[in-house]
């Protein structure tokens, strides 16, 4: 809002998972997830730095770990039904994270716009960029 913004040169998967991170955390409203954090002023740098995220509250693990499995399903490294359960299990074992509810109708508009978003991805030339805009 303050026109601040943060940047950083990506390694070859990171927009893949910034995009899942954005495709999670709307579909339910995280907003203390990955970009909730960008947006209360944390820098991509500080939320790359390993003693930070540890501390980090349990809103932002489930978006990371929401966001791990939307790739493993938009891979292939797991199957769309199981990611309620790879949810569930991952989350059991960090305090404090609230699971919401999640049906298979949910996982599957997920991927389907992650998959469209990565196509976008894929067309932007070399040292193009992606840039999110809060409103």
């Amino acid at each position: 809002m303050d026109g601040t913004l943060t940047s950083v040169n990506l390694g070859p998967d990171i927009p893949n998972h910034d995009i899942a991170h954005y495709v999670v955390e709307k579909e339910f409203k995280l907003e203390n997830g990955f970009y909730g954090k960008v947006k209360s002023g944390m820098t991509i740098e500080e939320l790359s730095d390993k003693e930070i995220i540890r501390h980090l509250d349990s809103e932002t693990w489930l978006s990371e770990i929401m966001a791990r499995n939307l790739q493993s399903i938009g891979s292939g490294a797991a199957k769309t039904e199981q990611f309620i359960e790879l949810i569930n299990w991952e989350a059991q074992s960090i305090s404090g994270i609230r699971v919401p509810h999640m049906n298979l109708t949910d996982i599957e508009k997920m991927k389907s716009e992650f998959d469209q978003l990565r196509e976008k991805w894929n067309l932007i030339p070399e040292n193009g960029q992606l840039k999110l805009i809060f409103e």
